[in-house]
This record gives structure tokens, sequence and C-alpha cells, in this order.
């Protein structure tokens, strides 16, 4: 395994991508979850500027981000079970059944993008889960293959 300590992530280790543990707050709770630094494509393994912008901004903004994607967590949950004809839940049991694994920042696709989301478990689709994006000011919510 290769170990950097980069300048805005800090240590990292290289596992098929940049690794680190990560401590995140939703809904009041703390999680510890793992951050990952997508390669970008080179053989370098090098961690774009564009990536590091992305977790400035995510760490300066990172309590209306949660937020944010708090509400958008429990959007999207109520529109699932009804969209499958599934009991309608209390926000607690959705806050409940809602676990984060993820912080990630993917590979950069265009040049000054700010691009980053969340990977979260579901008890109510434990086969995709649940991702959140945030790309340039604008939220996208799908399963987890949204970031993957």
């Amino acid at each position: 395994m290769i170990k950097t300590i980069d300048k805005v992530f800090g240590e990292l280790t290289f596992s098929t991508a940049w690794k680190r543990s990560y401590d995140v707050i939703f809904f009041d709770k703390l999680y510890k979850i793992l951050l990952i630094v997508e390669e970008n494509d080179d053989d370098r393994k090098t961690i774009r500027e564009e990536q590091r912008d992305s977790y400035i901004y995510y760490s300066q903004n990172k309590v209306i981000i949660e937020k944010k994607i708090e509400e958008i967590l429990i959007s999207y949950t109520k529109e699932f079970l009804s969209e499958y004809g599934m009991k309608e839940e209390n926000e607690d049991k959705i806050i409940n059944s809602i676990e984060p694994t993820v912080i990630i920042f993917p590979m950069v696709l265009d040049d000054g993008d700010l691009n980053f989301g969340f990977l979260f478990e579901s008890k109510f689709d434990p086969e995709n889960g649940v991702g959140i994006q945030y790309i340039n000011g604008n939220y996208e919510v799908s399963t987890q293959d949204i970031l993957t």
C-alpha cells in the first residue's frame, strides 16, 4: 500500500483509491465513515486540484450541506416508499434506517467542477442504498450507483 500526506486531505492510503477514515454528523449522530478520493485517468495516482477544492468547499460549508442532505434523504425515502407501495414511515423511523458509509470525491471529468457525494445504506433499499451527489451547486439523489 502507498501512503501520502496530502496538503488538503491529510494522511491517505492508496488501495484502488486514496482513502482514510472520516467523522461526519447526520441527524445529530456521529458516524465514522470512509473518505475516498478517486484516482484520475493517469497512472500517477494524482489528486487533482478540483478534488481538493471540492473538499475545501465541503469543509467550509459542511453544516449547511449536511442539513440539505438530511432533507433530501427524508424526501427521497418518502418518495421511494410511496413509489414502491410500501407503508409510509415517520421521519424518526426513516432517520434510523439510513446510515452514511462513504464521502467520495470522484475522478474529475470537467475542469473546475466542485464535485463530491455521500453513499448511504438504507434498510428500505438494502440492495441499492442511496447516493447524493453535489456538483457545482446542485444536488442529485439516486441509488449508490450515482457515485460509483
